[in-house]
């Protein structure tokens, strides 16, 4: 099992997971995959460049005509994409409105003008994803999400990204059926039929065909085995501790994993899944991440000691032998990082159907320092934010490094598997260093080792057969290991200074898992 999270405190194009080939063989088959993607990134720039052709004409057409602001919204269009953006901006929720028959002839001409370009632009893009997906499937994901870009209502484009139009609104195949079946969602109660929306305002429940008040409903439900089930999306909530408690966990987890799945869009789409999902047989059944939030921590560990002795010095854990994630309910528990920490950790695991055991020979401190970079995931009014350097994992692994001298070399790191490390005695001083390094092989110069530890990553969780090795980062980067641990001890002490601090007290919350 993937070890739960102790009591104290805590994006990216993936690409299929890559396997141990022979040397002279791996650089053919690079070279041959190099020529490939830029025969096909030339085809895109080709389109491109035709399609902001058109734009700039029809840019002039306005100036012409004094259409100021009309030229100025053109131009927008001819912005370069920038695919990171791209993959966390939000689509439309409803379709485009058809342009206005009352609109003077020239407003309207250049409105149609530039829809139509739009979407010839989106239809030559979909095309060319077609042709890719087979040889470069993360390229022709990429391709998918710049269509329905250009194009909202692209049919195809929105059902690849897991959209079905209902009337005039774009849902989730979940929501749709909901929606179908007459059930508003609501904010403090989740998922509920129309006609129950009143009476659930004014504090009566219904439970097993009968009407309740909120007093009798929570004592009837106290019993972990007639939980309140919350039903969203992607996940499935058991709790016992109340239902808008329910409603709540399983609003940051959808929050999470809207997030995960943009920012790690490949994760969620091999090239089977594409393949099956372009030919239009990707309708499968709905299959849940199972979460259970207990009342007490007792009652956690009562349900768990069997299979965990240690469950007690643990604030959550996902369980892969039952595919479940297990929270409880306490004061002063930091419940959103350990929501977020064990989500990771189910949400990777699921990704493939076959049970396997992660990384337990070598590689384990990515396992683990993944799971603690996403902790920092937090939702604030601007927006969202990852990786904040002053978050308590980031700062333990600056101190440790700055102020202990604290380190073990990536060579030796990377050799230790699953037991080694999570039994090792500086195991805390462990999870902090692995918390920096997966914090420097995302930002390091930009991200110039992103995709490389999202490979690493990919290749770990991906069912393989026996004895087979997954590449080192100091390969996949290829770069010396001793030159990453120089760059890493340069790249932390330079959080310091970019924060205005100097290494002071080691932080309180220091923990392992």
């Amino acid at each position: 099992m993937l070890s739960g999270r102790l009591s104290a405190g805590w994006t990216t194009v993936c690409v299929v997971a890559l396997l141990i080939v022979c040397g002279s063989d791996r650089e053919s088959a690079a070279q041959t995959s190099t020529s490939k993607l830029d025969r096909l990134q030339q085809q895109r720039r080709t389109s491109t460049k035709k399609f902001h052709t058109e734009l700039g004409k029809i840019s002039a057409w306005c100036a012409e005509r004094s259409l100021k602001d009309a030229a100025i919204a053109i131009r927008r269009w001819q912005v370069p994409v920038n695919q990171r953006t791209l993959q966390t901006t939000t689509l439309p929720a409803t379709v485009q409105p058809v342009v206005s028959l009352d609109l003077p002839t020239d407003e309207r001409h250049w409105q149609i003008q530039l829809r139509t370009h739009r979407q010839k632009h989106a239809h030559e893009l979909y095309l060319l994803s077609r042709r890719a997906l087979k040889d470069e499937p993360a390229f022709s994901w990429e391709l998918i999400r710049e269509v329905a870009y250009y194009d909202p209502d692209h049919e195809h484009a929105r059902r690849l990204l897991g959209f079905e139009r209902l009337q005039d609104d774009w849902l989730s195949p979940f929501e749709a059926f909901q929606r179908k079946r007459n059930q508003v969602w609501h904010d403090r109660f989740g998922w509920l039929p129309s006609t129950h929306v009143a009476r659930y305002e004014n504090g009566d429940r219904y439970s097993r065909g009968r009407w309740y008040s909120a007093e009798r409903d929570a004592a009837l439900h106290q019993d972990f085995r007639k939980a309140w089930e919350v039903n969203t999306d992607h996940y499935l909530v058991k709790t016992n501790v109340s239902l808008e408690q329910g409603v709540k966990l399983a609003v940051m987890l959808e929050g999470f994993h809207d997030y995960f799945r943009s920012a790690f869009p490949a994760f969620f789409n091999s090239p089977e899944q594409l393949t099956r999902a372009f030919a239009g047989t990707r309708k499968k059944k709905r299959n849940p991440y199972v979460v259970h939030f207990y009342r007490s921590q007792q009652e956690y560990v009562n349900r768990l000691k069997a299979k965990n002795p240690q469950i007690a010095i643990t604030n959550g854990i996902y369980m892969p032998d039952e595919r479940v994630a297990h929270f409880f309910s306490a004061d002063g528990v930091d419940i959103q990082s350990t929501l977020y920490h064990e989500a990771t950790h189910q949400v990777l695991y699921e990704l493939y159907p076959v049970a396997r055991r992660i990384a337990d020979h070598e590689h384990f401190w990515i396992i683990e320092g993944f799971a603690c970079y996403m902790e920092s995931f937090r939702k604030t009014k601007d927006g969202i934010t990852i990786g904040d350097p002053t978050y308590v994992r980031f700062d333990a692994a600056q101190y440790r490094l700055v102020e202990d001298n604290y380190y073990v070399p990536l060579a030796t790191f990377a050799a230790l598997g699953k037991r080694p490390f999570q039994t090792h005695r500086k195991i805390a001083m462990n999870y902090s260093q692995a918390s920096g390094l997966t914090h420097f092989f995302l930002h390091y110069q930009n991200g110039q080792y992103r995709n490389a530890l999202i490979s690493h990553l990919s290749a770990l969780y991906h069912p393989v057969g026996a004895g087979v090795r997954v590449f080192g980062l100091d390969q996949l980067t290829n770069t010396p290991a001793t030159q990453l641990d120089e760059q890493y001890r340069a790249y932390m002490a330079s959080l310091k200074l970019q924060r205005g601090v100097r290494p002071g007290p080691k932080p309180a919350a220091e923990a392992a898992e």
